[in-house]
């Protein structure tokens, strides 16, 4: 039986990070050494900045028990029970709890301020992150992302805490928020949720819990703000006059408008936008002025691996990003259309899970179609089971992209699609990498070659 799945992080304790460099775990490792926890942590990926900092990782995890004198066990949701960390845990009677249990631990007594939904949770966190530093509220945070214009670890002196929500897992159903923004909903993560349903039954499950103010997209006014169980005030942004906050765009600009005000912006697209605008939501309430956020707003260079601009050689634009869903990716494309008015634009899309790529097929291969040229290389598979790597394949979707009219093509390593792509494309060009899998080290590589 595990031991009993709970970790006082209100004084400093001996823990064991299992997973360590994922994109919540690398961060939340950090944050908790500063504040004086002594960490540890196992993955199978070299994590040089966490030993750097004095965070001895241990390689090849899935082969090591438990350091000795640990007083608790975090693990992500990738890691099994059956690991050989927890198995010694067990044994020793120590504390085992997921990473998202594991935050909502340091979370209390904390004024928590926590972003959900389906798309952009780490770039409006580092956003609101980044606007409440500006404006000397100095939070803490924790996101999972590369954020140069934020400092690590994500260490603030006020008890305002920025943090992810994430709804695999239902994870963030163990935060309590004093405020809470949901961006949007959409299907996703179905190899865990059944449909949309249940994916907004979790979302209304984790709006009861807010207890101050929840900013929403207005699309959700309806099937979140309104829910059973809802106590907070609700506070809604979008374009249509109907919204709380209504932002407009700016013609030929990034940014948007409200009420007349500019809010000019260094992120492409209206996506991010409306990004903005939920965090201007939350800065108002914390008694942030209009000017100081829209100051804030336009000094903020981006997240890593969101829209990131790799290099430009040879007049051929290279740059990153993580988009997985189609939603995403049509975003993604549709935003680098308008802010750079590519000669052609390139998109090198690896499918992220079998089970994903399964799922929206369709949606994916008209999403691409916002791209002149097309590369799939491998699907990147993650939680997948043997129906869904024999059902689908990168083949699949360079077939569908094509039966709508795209050019496409599929090649079966990344050293070949940088070939094909450093042959092909040429100055003026927009060359965009996306993928939540191993892609993300094609750009760099891709822009060396050029």
């Amino acid at each position: 039986m595990i031991a009993h799945d709970l970790i006082d992080l209100g004084y400093p304790r001996r823990l064991h990070l299992l997973g360590i460099g994922g994109t919540g775990m690398r961060p939340f490792a950090k944050l908790l050494a500063a504040e004086g926890h002594i960490i540890s942590g196992g993955d199978t990926r070299a994590c040089d900045d966490l030993v750097a900092d004095g965070i001895p990782v241990t390689l090849d995890a899935a082969a090591t028990g438990l350091p000795e004198g640990v007083e608790g066990v975090v693990h992500s949701a990738a890691i099994p029970l059956d690991h050989p960390a927890i198995q010694d845990a067990r044994r020793r009677s120590v504390p085992v709890v997921k990473y998202a249990r594991a935050v909502g631990f340091y979370s209390r007594g904390k004024s928590t301020l926590a972003v959900a939904g389906t798309h952009g949770k780490t770039t409006t966190t580092a956003l609101l992150a980044h606007v409440l530093r500006s404006g000397g509220y100095d939070p803490s945070y924790l996101v999972g992302g590369n954020v140069t214009q934020l400092p690590s670890p994500g260490v603030g002196r006020s008890d305002l805490l920025a943090v992810e929500a994430c709804e695999f897992d239902r994870s963030f159903l163990h935060l309590s928020p004093r405020m809470a923004i949901v961006t949007n909903i959409e299907a996703d993560h179905l190899d865990y949720y059944r449909d949309l349903v249940e994916i907004t039954a979790a979302f209304q499950a984790f709006s009861t819990q807010v207890s101050d103010l929840l900013v929403l997209h207005e699309s959700l006014r309806e099937t979140i703000g309104r829910a059973g169980g809802v106590r907070a005030r609700v506070k809604t942004f979008g374009p249509s006059p109907d919204a709380d906050i209504r932002i407009l765009p700016m013609p030929g600009r990034s940014g948007f408008h409200v009420e007349g005000r500019e809010f000019p912006m260094q992120l492409p697209g209206f996506h991010n936008a409306l990004n903005a605008a939920a965090v201007l939501a939350v800065a108002e309430e914390l008694g942030m002025e209009r000017a100081a956020v829209a100051q804030a707003l336009a000094h903020f260079g981006g997240v890593g691996r969101r829209l990131q601009m790799v290099g430009r050689p040879r007049g051929i634009s290279v740059v990153d990003d993580y988009a997985h869903h189609p939603t995403e990716v049509a975003a993604g494309l549709r935003a680098l259309r308008e802010s750079l008015a590519p000669r052609r634009l390139w998109v090198v899309f690896q499918p992220h899970q079998y089970s994903r790529l399964r799922r929206f097929l369709p949606e994916f291969a008209e999403a691409l179609m916002g791209a002149d040229r097309v590369v799939v290389p491998p699907v990147f598979a993650a939680r997948d089971g043997d129906e869904d790597r024999l059902a689908v394949s990168s083949d699949d979707l360079v077939s569908r992209v094509r039966g709508l009219g795209g050019d496409a093509i599929h090649i079966s390593d990344f050293g070949g699609v940088i070939d094909f792509v450093r042959t092909q494309a040429r100055a003026g060009d927009v060359v965009v990498t996306m993928g939540a899998g191993d892609v993300g080290h094609v750009a760099g590589r891709l822009a060396e070659s050029l």
